[in-house]
């Protein structure tokens, strides 16, 4: 998806960052990151990155997707960037389409109310 993901829990966004986290990790740590890009100070992170603050990064999600050239975390020699993949395992289309049938299934014979997995968009996910 390209341009900027919506917003989901106003709460944890940039829950990740130099004053709560970064600064509290072992100068040895990893941060990583597969759940949701809002929740990083992207900022910070690279800031960590570069001041040795921490030792490493790994992130499957940004707050902008693709992450944009112009972002200082392309310039971290100690992160690792993945394209949004981290979700696909050996088992993952296996998974995903048993319950997109459910939920077909479902759908067919009762509505709306009997499908599985459902994310509350008011919630955020």
């Amino acid at each position: 998806m390209v341009g900027v993901l919506p917003k989901v829990v106003g709460q944890t966004d940039n829950f990740f960052n130099m004053q709560s986290c970064f600064s509290k990790m072992k100068k040895t740590a990893v941060f990583m990151n597969i759940g949701r890009g809002t929740t990083v100070n992207e900022d910070d992170l690279a800031t960590a990155l570069k001041d040795g603050t921490i030792a490493g990064a790994v992130c499957d999600v940004f707050k902008v997707e693709p992450l944009p050239k112009e972002s200082p975390l392309w310039e971290c020699d100690n992160m690792l960037i993945t394209p949004h993949c981290a979700d696909q395992d050996y088992g993952h289309l296996h998974r995903a389409m048993q319950t997109f049938a459910t939920n077909l299934t479902n759908f067919a014979e009762g509505g709306a109310d009997k499908l599985t997995n459902i994310c509350d968009k008011q919630a955020g996910y």
